[in-house]
């Protein structure tokens, strides 16, 4: 009991003395644009959070950078680099395109068909990824990476191409869906339906993950793969398992950015967000909560962006910049057992400095 007590004292001090010098380090960081740190932070709230449009847009913003920390817990925990998330997110959104696009798109369940076959085109994605790691050898990083630019390079040549728009031949993007094809919104435009999907999915991975054999199993392949074979577990099959959920999340991403953010397609579809996925989900420690709220914080950062750049003349790449700040620290923090080491260094002080009033006192 009492071990477990000391255990949770320490966790919780660890967790504070990590935020305390972030915030450090942010602070500093802001100081030397010349601009007080304090007004630059509430500036970023406001920005975020600030009116009903500006909150709309963080949550959308959150939405496709929490899917895509989901789909990468899920090759991380079985010790696989899912670096070709961002080709996956992009061919989830093609599926959902060519859906909108079809005569499906005037129906009223064109958004789930949508949303299914960005799930069906984003595991597809997937699967290539772990079928070329476990039958011809090829790293995921490479097999990944390629599929990202195969990706790009397709999502390009549906824009200017078959699916460009009459008259025009440009890369803003196709014809706006029709609105049936939409994913419908609840009262004044909040999002609902994305973040009741968000949230069942994770406590879909969480359950799933923590006590289930399948996620019992990912976690062994990851912490030891060479364990695998003596327990006669097929690591292949399971790699290609995990490879093909993390796609189809992914996909679900792309999807949703396709029929609830821009409502048609465009070249920048993935928005970057499954790259900033790989950082926030490292930087969580692969922890599915973790990474829920680093999500939910950097979304408030991006959609601030232009307000900093009107309001302080600060360039709106700076919440970039200050995101990357903050993983590099926290990484620094984590891997360097900092945070621990300091938390059990102020647990040791703690307990000498009570032993001594006690004593006084006696």
């Amino acid at each position: 009991m009492i071990e477990r007590k000391n255990s949770t004292i320490i966790r919780f001090l660890s967790y504070l003395i990590t935020l305390i010098i972030i915030l450090t380090i942010v602070v500093v960081f802001l100081s030397m644009l010349n601009d007080n740190p304090f007004n630059v932070i509430i500036s970023i709230g406001e920005g975020a959070f600030g009116s009903f449009a500006r909150t709309y847009r963080t949550l959308l913003i959150f939405v496709p950078i929490a899917l895509s920390c989901a789909a990468l817990s899920v090759t991380f925990r079985s010790g696989m680099w899912n670096i070709g998330i961002e080709g996956q997110i992009i061919l989830g959104a093609i599926g959902a395109s060519m859906i909108a696009r079809s005569i499906i798109g005037e129906s009223q369940l064109s958004p789930l068909v949508s949303l299914s076959a960005g799930v069906l085109f984003g595991a597809i994605w997937g699967l290539i990824s772990g079928i070329l790691r476990t039958t011809s050898n090829v790293h995921e990083i490479f097999a990944g990476l390629g599929l990202n630019f195969v990706g790009a390079g397709l999502v390009i040549y549906l824009i200017i191409g078959p699916w460009k728009r009459i008259g025009v031949a440009s890369t803003s993007g196709t014809d706006i869906f029709p609105q049936t094809a939409w994913l419908p919104d609840i009262g004044n435009g909040l999002p609902l339906p994305a973040l009741l999907i968000v949230g069942v999915l994770y406590l879909f991975l969480y359950g799933m993950l923590r006590w289930s054999v399948f996620g019992t199993i990912l976690k062994a392949m990851g912490s030891n793969p060479y364990a695998a074979p003596r327990y006669y577990i097929n690591a292949d099959k399971y790699i290609i398992y995990s490879f093909g959920l993390a796609g189809a999340i992914a996909g679900l991403a792309g999807g949703i950015q396709a029929i609830s953010f821009y409502h048609k397609l465009v070249p920048s579809i993935s928005g970057g967000f499954g790259f900033l996925g790989i950082l926030i989900v490292l930087a969580s420690s692969q922890k599915l909560h973790t990474s829920l709220i680093v999500s939910f914080l950097f979304s408030g950062m991006i959609s601030a962006g232009p307000l900093l750049q009107i309001e302080y003349d600060i360039h709106s790449s700076v919440p970039w910049l200050l995101q990357a700040f903050v993983i590099a620290a926290w990484v620094f923090i984590s891997y360097s057992s900092l945070h621990i080491k300091s938390a059990y260094f102020i647990r040791g002080l703690t307990n000498k400095f009570t032993t001594n009033l006690l004593g006084l006192i006696k």
